[in-house]
Parts: structure tokens; sequence; C-alpha cells
């Protein structure tokens, strides 16, 4: 198990007694860390919440009940089938306009979301990055050095491959979207990070970095991996 393995499991279940889970908190003291303060937090909110309900309390929520009952009974009458398709109509508007945000601020999302890979140095196999790329239905012609994470991650919709890439400059996130090809190579910046997007074969190849001096070494690493022109 590493960071993010760890990470994720504590988010669902700080009190995970798995032996993978309790192997990698003594072993990592930072994640040993992040469960106290996951506990601590989770003992404050119990307290927090443990206060008496007011006697009449049960009265109180039967009335709201009754009433809520009452006024969607009215609603219905008065046409709520209509309400509701309009509903839906909206609810699918605003998710198209979720999805069609740029890539690239769902890159930057993404790294956020896992941004605890960029302090990873232990080097990952060159098999484990064949196998990733394989998973998703690609065959890299040869594998980069310096790789020391990869994952198989979901970006919204869309299927990736997310690496960090260590090295002199500071950690490059490099995330291969497998099933979508923008239009044009492009510099960017956005919420800190220098990020740069590349048509490549059939996808988009995305950086992001703190420092993006090695964007162009790590392009042409990943043109000849995917041997892509």
């Amino acid at each position: 198990m590493n960071c993010l393995d760890f990470r994720r499991r504590l988010g669902a279940e700080p009190h995970c007694n798995d032996a993978d889970f309790l192997r990698h908190r003594q072993d990592c003291p930072g994640c040993a860390e992040a469960q106290a303060r996951a506990l601590a937090f989770e003992q404050t909110l119990r307290q927090a919440l443990a206060v008496p309900p007011p006697a009449e309390l049960a009265e109180a929520v039967l009335l709201a009940h009754a009433t809520r009952q009452q006024r969607l009974r009215r609603v219905y009458r008065r046409g709520a089938l209509l309400a509701l398709a309009a509903s839906l109509v909206l609810a699918f508007g605003i998710g198209l306009r979720v999805e069609a945000r740029p890539l690239t601020d769902q890159a930057v999302e993404h790294l956020r979301a896992e941004a605890v890979t960029l302090t990873f140095t232990q080097p990952v196999t060159a098999q484990a990055v064949r196998d990733a790329f394989a998973s998703r239905g690609l065959a890299l012609r040869e594998v980069p050095d310096g790789i020391t994470f990869v994952a198989c991650c979901p970006m919204g919709r869309h299927r990736t491959v997310h690496l960090v890439m260590s090295g002199e400059g500071g950690a490059v996130s490099v995330i291969y979207v497998v099933d979508v090809r923008t239009g044009a190579r492009e510099d960017f910046q956005h919420g800190g990070w220098q990020g740069r997007s590349v048509p490549l074969g059939a996808g988009t190849l995305i950086l992001l970095a703190q420092d993006g001096s090695r964007f162009d070494a790590v392009e042409r690493a990943w043109r000849a991996a995917l041997d892509a022109r």
C-alpha cells in the first residue's frame, strides 16, 4: 500500500484495521499523523453532535413531515410532473456544461485531489507502466525514465493514465487522456500550475508542474514512447 492508497482508504474508513493499512501507518509517519488528525476530527465532531434533543423535537418533526406531505400533494395536483420534467432538462444541461469544461481545468482539479503523488520518489517498474497503458488498450514503444507513480484514473467521464516523473527541477505530472484528442498544442497556466496540452496519438497528453522547464524533454519522451508524430 502506498501513501495515495492509504489516504483514499483513510477518507472512507478512518478506523480501518486492514493489515496493509496498519503496516503502512506504522512505516509512514506522515500517514500516521494524517490518521491521527482524522480520528481527532471525528471525535470532535461526535462530541459536537452529542447534544440531547429538546423534549418537543419529536412532535416538531412529525408536524413538519405532515405539513410537507400536504404541500407535496398540492404541488402534484398543480402539475408536478411538468416541473419534474423541467428540472431534469435543467440538470442535464448543467451536466453537459460540467463535462464541457476544458481538459486542462479537469486535469488541474484531478492533480489537486492527488497532489501527494508528486512527493513519491521510489521508481516504478517499466512493466507496471506498460501494464497501465495496456489496460487502456495502448502499447508503449518504450518507457521513459524517472517514473515514480502510475495509475489508471478516471477524470470526469474520461479515461486516463496518470503518471509522475521526478527529476531535476521538480516533479512533472503526466496525464494521458486516452479517449479524446484536443485540436492544438498549447501552454497554459491554471491555479498556480504551469501546464502543456499536446494532441498525441488518439488522445491528449497533459503536463503539469510548478516549473515547466522540463516540458520539452518530457514531451519528447512520450512522443517516442507512444510512437506518435
